[in-house]
């Protein structure tokens, strides 16, 4: 039998999908993020030998008939030199690998001028012009950018308790901190989070803490509430630069799981276009990077 594996690599974790060689979807497998600005590249090419061996082992075979991988380290098609640096163990007749956007953008159909929003560990937009260019906007990386991503909404959050913690002020959100981190005084998550062994998402998933309390602190609210307008205006950019935008998709854990960001980003978008179609991707993006792997010519 001919298999097909399709691979999302995001700033937290990748998913992968497998079909036969008729289009049938057999597994559907997550691992580890192979975002190799995050993790560095021997990291992100260990996790993802990991989970296609996981994956083989499971199929009983050891040869792909085509393989494309989205990967959130990438703004274009990847090079021969990143391709194999990070793919060279993988044993397919047929390799190719570009940005998650791409396979997100392809997540939206045959559609005029679409455009693409992800906002997860990190943030970025893409879209279509009508001249066929693909054009993006933010994915600066989590040291200079990232705006509205579950990186920014924990870092701000953490910013906020190292003052609360300075004035020896008692608040729910230190107490989530405290409690995220295990700690008993914030002080004590110093250690923690300069670590080495602390990645970019584990300090991210705080960001889930934070959506949930926003539901209730005011605190939590506004740090969430200003995310989600700064992620905004990196979106307004992007459909600015396209022109002609019929539909922007949205995709990553912030949008499918802090209903607040989702509403004050949606509200900041439709200030400008009030009657841009918006709504969260119906195809995951694996399925669409499936999809591209069988179709490879």
């Amino acid at each position: 039998m001919k298999y097909y594996l399709g691979i999302d690599g995001g700033g937290t974790r990748t998913t992968a999908a497998v079909s036969d060689e008729s289009g049938k979807l057999i597994l559907k497998k997550a691992g580890k993020t192979i975002n190799f600005y995050s993790v560095g590249m021997e990291t992100a090419r260990n996790n993802l030998d990991s989970l296609i061996k996981e994956i083989c082992q499971e199929l009983g075979c050891d040869e792909f008939e085509g393989v494309f991988v989205g990967c959130s380290a990438l703004d274009d098609k990847a090079d021969e030199a990143t391709l194999t640096a990070l793919c060279g163990n993988i044993n397919a007749k047929a390799i190719e690998m570009n940005s998650d956007l791409y396979i997100a953008l392809r997540s939206m159909g045959d559609i005029e001028c679409p455009c693409v929003a992800i906002c997860g560990t990190g943030s970025m937009a893409t879209g279509i012009d009508k001249d066929g260019n693909t054009v993006v906007s933010g994915g600066w990386g989590h040291i200079i950018g990232d705006e509205g991503s579950g990186y920014a909404i924990a870092v701000n959050a953490l910013k906020l308790c190292c003052e609360l913690c300075d004035k020896e002020e008692s608040s729910p959100l230190l107490d989530a901190a405290e409690s995220y981190f295990g700690v008993s005084d914030f002080r004590k998550a110093i250690d923690i989070i300069y670590s080495p062994e602390t990645t970019k998402d584990k300090l991210a998933g705080f960001a889930s803490d934070v959506g949930k309390l926003a539901q209730t602190d005011d605190t939590a609210k506004d740090i969430v509430i200003s995310e989600a307008k700064a992620f905004a205006k990196t979106v307004l950019i992007l459909l600015n630069k396209v022109g002609c935008c019929s539909a922007l998709g949205l995709y990553g854990g912030i949008f499918v799981h802090n209903a607040l960001f989702t509403e004050k980003f949606k509200n900041g978008i439709r200030a400008v276009y009030p009657d841009l179609d918006i709504k969260l991707l119906t195809v995951p993006p694996e399925e669409s990077a499936l999809e591209l792997a069988r179709n490879h010519k």
